[in-house]
């Protein structure tokens, strides 16, 4: 179970530029990505390369959960990308355009090449890869099961309406299927299911209440494109308060029980039972790790 890892907001930024990951390393983000795909023109990827080096030569990553978004398998970049950027503070990658079980499995080969030819120990690079079109969506189960590498499950929202033949930006009726599979397949398979980007930069009140329900649904984080998403992101995609409180209550009264030798434990007038129980200590779980991760 991938419960030791904070992922609210997991934020894009383009690689070649070192002023904004310098901003994003001081920022309050759960995880980075460091873009190497679209949002960094071809003809500067190699230079990208070279920037994210030098970033990591001056320790900027050593403190901040940092994944870099590769190319995909196809392409020549894809070599340079993860030849060159497989260093020691890189906590993993993203993939793009992943679309069977067998797109990650070459991956995690290759991976576990460079990890013995570079001295790390295996199984270092973690996985998070876009779950972004169709045929992803079909096979998402078995991608799940594919490694044990994987982190996280992201969906990527706009290139999915692309290949559905959506030609409305904002179409959220169709992606309800698309988000309800990428969180039943992550938390089947013991990872993070890691909501599409909320595109509306400027929509604060929006992206809160889009948040809150994706949080509900089972999300436990989203992809962002923005800073300014960040505060509202991290306190959307975690317990309230008061679900804290009554969830130690819970507990407590698990415990309790437990002592008196009693089967049959009640809160508030109601039974507990081991579903409830369980969403008890996944809360306080959870708490505890924003906690331990000073956030």
């Amino acid at each position: 179970m991938q419960d030791n890892i904070l992922l609210r907001s997991f934020m894009f930024l383009p690689a070649y530029n070192e002023r904004f990951i310098e901003k994003a390393v001081a920022g309050n983000a759960d995880a980075i990505i460091l873009d190497m795909e679209d949002s960094v023109p071809k003809t500067k990827r190699a230079e990208a390369r070279e920037i994210i080096k030098e970033c990591h030569k001056k320790g900027m990553f050593s403190d901040k959960k940092t994944f870099i978004r590769i190319n995909t398998s196809d392409s020549e970049d894809f070599v340079w990308d993860l030849s060159t950027l497989c260093l020691e503070d890189i906590d993993g990658f993203m993939p793009s355009k992943i679309e069977s079980a067998d797109g990650i499995k070459f991956l995690n080969k290759l991976l576990s090449f460079l990890e013995i030819q570079k001295g790390f120990r295996n199984g270092k690079f973690l996985l998070a890869p876009l779950i972004e079109t169709t045929k992803a969506i079909e096979n998402v189960n078995e991608i799940a099961k594919s490694s044990e590498r994987l982190v996280a499950l992201c969906l990527g929202g706009e290139d999915y309406l692309n290949d559905l033949g959506s030609v409305y930006t904002y179409q959220e009726t169709a992606l309800v299927m698309p988000r309800a599979m990428v969180v039943n397949a992550a938390r089947a398979n013991g990872l993070l299911p890691i909501d599409t980007p909320y595109l509306r930069i400027a929509d604060i009140e929006g992206l809160e209440e889009h948040s809150i329900l994706s949080y509900k649904n089972g999300f436990a984080g989203a992809l962002l494109v923005n800073p300014k998403q960040i505060d509202v992101v991290n306190k959307s995609y975690m317990p309230d308060e008061k679900k804290y409180e009554v969830s130690r209550a819970i507990l407590e009264a698990c415990e309790d029980a437990e002592k008196r030798g009693e089967s049959i434990v009640m809160y508030d007038g109601a039974m507990v039972g081991p579903p409830m129980r369980k969403r008890a200590e996944a809360v306080v779980r959870q708490i505890k790790l924003i906690e331990e991760n000073g956030k």
